[in-house]
């Protein structure tokens, strides 16, 4: 008999949002890192609760997305070829991860954000969670990712997988959040090249001024870069949900984050 339809929350849930950064070379057109995203699915077994993953789009979303303007909403009918294509991309890019996810043994199942999300001004204002509540009470791992979708006022836009995964984090009240970056964690403005760098260790909703001090998006980035993750993770925090930002490029650091250990990037959390 198939267990019940569970409506409340999904106890020690973790959600774990993979950065573009990390699984595509950026440098390099629909280029997947096959062997980077293969040793993290091996990592991503170390969780031992519910696990909902999301991943952003690297050199398959963004370049596209920039080309067509998509995230700037309707303007032109040349933008409906760009929202399908650059949606069609990412489609791509989810099959790598969930085709990685099944050969490590793990009952992965994408779950495409543009047919059961609502979007107005580029925010969610609705999604339709009780598929994601029952693959997780299944023990399947729902696999979600940054897209293109209609939007209700503007026609359409970028979702990034940030904005996915704090939403998904409050709603349905998640332990934790793990975000793998390429980086060692928030670094203060103008300091990830430099020779003494700074990374900001916690951060809090009382130190939201922080955020006009953290880079924003490079070129070709559409969804804000390190300081919109953290404008997302912020959200999470004022309910009470920690996340971490973390160098998932660096083996075993994803592995060690599953596991529950803390420090190894930058905290977001409700309290210091």
């Amino acid at each position: 008999m198939l267990p019940s339809l569970c409506l409340g929350d999904i106890l020690g849930l973790l959600i774990v949002k993979l950065g573009g950064s990390v699984i595509t070379d950026k440098h390099s057109p629909f280029k997947v890192r096959r062997k980077v995203v293969k040793r993290l699915a091996h990592e991503l077994k170390s969780a031992r609760e519910p696990l909902i993953l999301i991943h952003g789009g690297g050199s398959f979303g963004h370049p596209l997305a920039s080309k067509y303007g998509i995230a700037n909403g309707y303007r032109s009918k040349t933008q409906l070829m760009g929202l399908s294509l650059t949606h069609g991309a990412m489609e791509q890019l989810n099959v790598e991860v969930v085709g990685a996810l099944q050969k490590a043994g793990l009952p992965a199942m994408a779950v495409q954000p543009s047919s059961c999300m609502v979007v107005d001004g580029g925010r969610i204002r609705h999604m339709e969670l009780v598929p994601i509540r029952k693959l997780l009470e299944l023990g399947m791992i729902p696999v979600l990712y940054g897209d293109a979708v209609p939007d209700i006022s503007q026609g359409m836009s970028i979702l990034s997988g940030d904005q996915i995964a704090s939403y998904l984090a409050r709603e349905l009240r998640a332990s934790r959040v793990i975000m793998g970056v390429d980086v060692d964690g928030v670094y203060r403005k103008g300091r990830k090249n430099s020779k003494r760098v700074e990374i900001i260790r916690r951060i809090t909703p009382d130190d939201e001024k922080l955020l006009s001090s953290l880079g924003t998006a490079g070129k070709g980035d559409v969804t804000g870069g390190m300081r919109n993750k953290v404008r997302e993770l912020l959200e999470a925090a004022k309910e009470g949900i920690e996340a971490e930002i973390v160098n998932a490029s660096k083996p075993g650091v994803l592995e060690r984050a599953i596991r529950g250990k803390r420090g190894l990037g930058t905290v977001i959390s409700g309290r210091r």
